[in-house]
């Protein structure tokens, strides 16, 4: 009698050990499986911009005329928008060109009359070229051409090296 009750045993923990790992199995299966095609996926929602977001400040114009010595002979702070400007100037041999640029990240171009020309990225910020020739000559006419992105702000000013 004792061998039938083993034997009796032995078939019931059989029979509920397959079926409890058929279900665990099914539910590990429903929990891994992809989306039916049926089903539509959905995007990540990404929150768009608020329209009163504004971009960063841009960066200030540095005052030229603090960084630079000696006589200023030309200073043009470029209004919005201006993109090509030409002033007229009687500079001799040695001289310095500061520069700045902000608001943007194309190039602005410098051009004078009499050799010097320069292509400077406009977010690179402020810099000086210095053209020296001596002995300094008698000061004659130039022209000096600023061409700028059209979102550009900049300054120029032309010193005469003391």
């Amino acid at each position: 009698m004792l061998g039938v009750m083993l034997a009796d045993l032995r078939i019931r923990r059989l029979g509920r050990f397959p079926v409890g790992f058929i279900v665990v199995m099914l539910v590990m299966a429903a929990g891994c499986s992809e989306r039916s095609p049926a089903e539509p996926s959905r995007p990540a929602q990404v929150p768009a911009p608020s329209p009163s977001a504004s971009p960063p400040p841009a960066r200030q114009l540095v005052d030229l005329r603090t960084k630079v010595k000696g006589k200023v002979l030309l200073h043009h702070v470029a209004d919005s928008g201006d993109t090509e400007w030409v002033g007229k100037l009687k500079v001799g041999t040695s001289y310095k060109i500061a520069l700045d640029c902000a608001g943007s990240q194309g190039k602005l171009t410098i051009v004078m009359s009499e050799g010097f020309q320069a292509l400077r990225q406009c977010a690179a910020g402020y810099t000086t070229y210095t053209i020296g020739d001596y002995p300094v000559s008698r000061p004659e006419p130039y022209t000096l051409t600023i061409n700028a992105p059209a979102d550009a702000r900049w300054a120029v000013l032309v010193a005469r090296v003391s």
